[in-house]
């Protein structure tokens, strides 16, 4: 009766866990459920008894998952994995749960996987997971902002250098094209003094939208500071990188801008650098770029100048005044 009575006091216990806890033996099938009342308190784990992960999840999902139980079984160390299932990954869930969650397109999970060491023949885990879409949306929400410029949308100087640092590194060692574009928007110090701060930001952001709307998904665009911007082009050569910028000058020069009762007719210099066994760093790229970037500026602005090792290093002296009209 002691006994009957302790095991039916354990089993109470870990079924108020509030987290979900589930044994799986090494072959992906469950073997025992307990808690997660507190998540639902219409999902019973208990049918998942019996069941292989295949039968619960898509195929694509139940082997991500079947490869941390592999992970864990052996290495018999404690793994604590974070993955998203989304909504076509659940066979088994019922309609009624997946009207409860906030994200029914994609919740995030977070798991601690522990390996069994019992007496039975199939080693086994366990395997306890809490949904944490919530805070995984607020994490990403979080890293978007400390990660975009506030007045263009577009990556901020620190998130650009860190992006463009990791594929520097990346193609270095593999030997892939990357090329990188210097963009300055012409006479704005003009700009801003004519018609306004406020004016040159919407100058600015304009500027930075169009970059971003003619470059392609895998490629990345920043602000580096007042009026100047960086773009990466991954598996690019200087002179697909150069066609890239002339779409991209063409296309702001024929793009006028309206603020303010003015009609503003930005023009940008954009400088072409690209990695090569002589380039040495990041640093050595940008410098390159922005050398590229200010000879466009020296002879003539609203151009695209390709880097070379023979391009003279020229400052800027230019009395062209910007093209600013007043709407009638």
């Amino acid at each position: 009766m002691m006994t009957q009575s302790r095991e039916e006091w354990l089993d109470f216990l870990l079924n108020a866990l509030p987290d979900h806890v589930f044994l799986l033996n090494e072959h992906g099938h469950y073997v025992d459920s307990f808690g997660g009342n507190y998540h639902s308190d219409s999902f019973d784990a208990k049918s998942y008894i019996g069941m292989h992960l295949s039968d619960v999840f898509s195929t694509s999902k139940a082997q991500e998952l079947q490869r941390h139980i592999d992970r864990v079984i052996e290495s018999q160390e404690t793994l604590v994995v974070r993955y998203s299932v989304k909504l076509h990954d659940h066979i088994l869930l019922p309609i009624e749960e997946i009207q409860q969650l906030e994200h029914p397109e994609e919740s995030w999970f977070e798991a601690i996987i522990k390996f069994v060491d019992s007496s039975s023949e199939n080693k086994q885990v366990m395997w306890s997971v809490r949904n944490v879409t919530k805070a995984h949306l607020l994490e990403k929400e979080l890293k978007k902002l400390s990660e975009t410029d506030e007045l263009t949308g577009v990556l901020n100087r620190r998130a650009f250098i860190n992006g463009l640092e990791r594929d520097f590194n990346a193609n270095s060692q593999n030997g892939h094209n990357l090329a990188c574009l210097m963009v300055d928007i012409d006479h704005f110090k003009e700009i801003n003094d004519l018609v306004g701060h406020l004016s040159g930001d919407a100058v600015i952001a304009q500027v930075a939208q169009i970059c971003k709307g003619l470059i392609r998904s895998s490629d990345y665009i920043g602000r580096l500071g007042g009026e100047e911007f960086g773009i990466v082009l991954s598996n690019t050569n200087a002179i697909q990188a150069y066609d890239i910028a002339e779409r991209i000058r063409q296309s702001i020069t024929d793009t006028p801008c309206h603020v303010d009762g003015h009609t503003i007719h930005p023009t940008v210099s954009i400088g072409v650098a690209e990695l090569n066994e002589d380039v040495s760093s990041v640093k050595s790229l940008l410098v390159e770029a922005d050398k590229a970037m200010y000879y466009s500026k020296r002879t003539g602005r609203d151009q695209v100048t390709i880097y070379h090792s023979s391009l003279p290093d020229l400052k800027i002296q230019s009395p062209t005044k910007a093209r600013i009209l007043r709407a009638s």
